[in-house]
């Protein structure tokens, strides 16, 4: 640590805790409004207001999303460009039962505290406000619009963190979306001709049974997760309609090509046994699988050292994000901060109460900590920013 970074740490320290219990209301109101994606308008308004508030330059609607944002502060001094990311979306009926209140507010106070600084150490802070995570609505996935219209190709590093019932730096993520299958046969009396029926709920059934005959032959980290969402609920006529959907999550974004190529035999094959026809479709953009920079991991780590909070510094796990996205075009950092006891389980209504809690705003204040300073240190340390470039250079070569 030199001393520019010693004399200034206190300071940004000092500058999110005394926000603490602005930060606080913001991320209870949040709460208290849950919003799903796309129409997450009360939450980006407060923290668009909050930034604009104290001096950030903001685009509204940012890449033709309504509740999508890019919030700005530049030195007079040149010098790398640092963005932290903020999600808002809830989980619809089940609120935010995945914390969402909770870290959108911590990008939101990191900033703030690094903006106290900004003048004196050059670069520059953004907030990127990215709508609809979660993938309960169609065409989810607001951080991947942000990728595909070049929000991050000035970006050096971006840093966000996620609720958990523990404290992980660098967590391994899979590549995931949602496939949809409409099978449609033909209608006729169950009883009386049903010879003159196409069964479409049996090609559903018979997709699922396809699928479960793959299982054996799947890659390691592949999941899939069909359910019917609609057919017939009338016993004595064939289905004419069967809606299947399916989560499917690979390690990768190549794994998880092949392994929809494949259930897209098994589909074709039911629509063939049993005579109907189909269409399918991705409901959601593909999230691609998260990179974490371990070189930001271990400045992130010191960073929680300092603070006095323990962590696991890496781990793989099958959960999906679309910072993964993100992370295949500039190097990232998105840990998982502990908010609760370490049986939490997310989008659950434990994980929802715990995102409105005493123990889910501390870990919303020490995310916000954690990240201010790991910015100073990747804003004052030519030696860090050399690490982390040629790591994510290395990483997609």
């Amino acid at each position: 640590m030199d001393l520019r970074e010693r004399e200034l740490s206190p300071i940004l320290v000092e500058g999110v805790e005394k926000r603490r219990e602005q930060l606080v209301g913001i991320s209870r109101f949040i709460w208290e409004n849950p919003e799903v994606g796309y129409k997450e308008y009360k939450a980006c308004e407060i923290l668009v207001s909050t930034l604009e508030e104290n001096g950030f330059n903001i685009t509204r609607k940012a890449c033709g999303m309504d509740t999508a944002f890019i919030a700005q502060l530049r030195s007079t001094r040149q010098g790398p460009c640092i963005a932290l990311l903020a999600e808002y979306d809830s989980l619809g009926d089940q609120g935010h039962a995945c914390g969402h209140n909770l870290f959108s507010v911590a990008a939101v106070g990191s900033a703030l505290a690094l903006a106290e600084v900004l003048e004196r150490i050059g670069g520059a802070v953004m907030v990127l406000g990215a709508p609809a995570e979660e993938g309960v609505v169609p065409d989810a996935g607001g951080k991947i619009t942000m990728v595909e219209q070049g929000v991050f190709d000035n970006v050096d590093v971006a840093m966000m963190c996620h609720a958990e019932g523990r404290t992980i730096i660098e967590r391994e993520l899979v590549a995931a979306t949602v496939l949809e299958c409409t099978f449609t046969g033909k209608a006729a009396h169950a009883g009386g001709s049903p010879q003159e029926g196409i069964n479409a709920l049996n090609a559903g059934a018979l997709t699922i049974m396809n699928i479960n005959a793959y299982r054996q032959h799947l890659p390691p980290r592949v999941v899939i997760n069909p359910v019917i969402q609609e057919s017939s609920r009338i016993q004595n006529t064939i289905p004419e309609r069967c809606v299947l959907s399916m989560s499917v999550r690979a390690s990768d974004r190549n794994t998880l090509h092949n392994v929809l190529e494949r259930i897209g035999n098994c589909i074709q094959a039911s629509a063939l046994a049993t005579g109907c026809t189909v269409e399918t479709s991705l409901r959601n953009k593909i999230y691609e699988d998260l990179l974490p920079n371990h070189h930001l991991g271990l400045a992130f780590k010191e960073a929680l050292d300092c603070l006095g909070v323990s962590s696991i510094q890496r781990e793989a796990a099958n959960y999906s994000w679309d910072v993964g996205n993100v992370s295949h075009v500039c190097p990232t950092l998105a840990p998982y901060i502990k908010i609760g006891p370490e049986s939490l389980v997310g989008h659950t209504n434990e994980f929802r109460e715990a995102s409105n809690s005493p123990d889910g705003y501390e870990g919303m204040i020490v995310g916000a900590k954690a990240m201010a300073l790991t910015g100073l240190r990747y804003l004052t340390d030519i030696t860090l920013r050399e690490k982390v470039q040629t790591e994510f250079k290395a990483i997609r070569a």
